[in-house]
């Protein structure tokens, strides 16, 4: 299977997972909009990041680990949509998850210039997503829904647009 078909795979069962979330979860809230919004930029953006990184990844069992943990993330985080405290969770464990992913292919792989800005990158989502979880926590679950929603999504426009981060050079 090519890089770009896993991709458009991964995207589109990230995708029907969050319209499954919206059709059969919790009634409708606030939340809705931030949640989605956050959402469908990480499903887009894991289009660009399983496109690159995939063709470059070993075939290993610490990698077939940290996809499968990264999945359930994502599988959880599709499912919290409405529910602040478990979506600012899960949003951040994604952003945990992937650290080690990345770590592990260091030594194994050439592009470290790449890997260690996607570590940064995912370093700063994981800071973001404990901001945003202690804002939940301290009870402005749509402020913080809606910082989360903003931030990630101005930072993607950046990372994918404006010095795109997805590029092997």
């Amino acid at each position: 299977m090519t890089s770009s078909t896993k991709a458009l795979l991964v995207t589109t069962g990230f995708s029907i997972l969050g319209i499954a979330s919206l059709l059969f979860s919790a009634p409708s809230s606030e939340l809705v909009v931030p949640h989605v919004l956050f959402y469908a930029v990480l499903t887009v953006n894991s289009y660009f990041s399983v496109r690159l990184f995939s063709s470059i990844q070993p075939s290993t069992i610490s990698q077939s680990v940290a996809d499968t943990i990264l999945v359930l993330m994502y599988i959880a985080l599709a499912f919290s949509i409405r529910h602040p405290l478990a979506f600012a969770f899960f949003a951040l464990s994604v952003f945990v998850a992937a650290i080690p992913k990345y770590a592990l292919m260091l030594e194994v792989v050439p592009q470290r210039m790449l890997l260690k800005r996607k570590i940064f990158i995912d370093c700063m989502g994981t800071v973001l997503c404990t901001a945003v979880l202690g804002g939940t926590v301290l009870g402005f679950e749509l402020e913080s829904a809606w910082t989360l929603a903003a931030i990630f999504t101005f930072a993607n426009v950046y990372l994918l647009f404006i010095r795109p981060m997805y590029r092997l050079e």
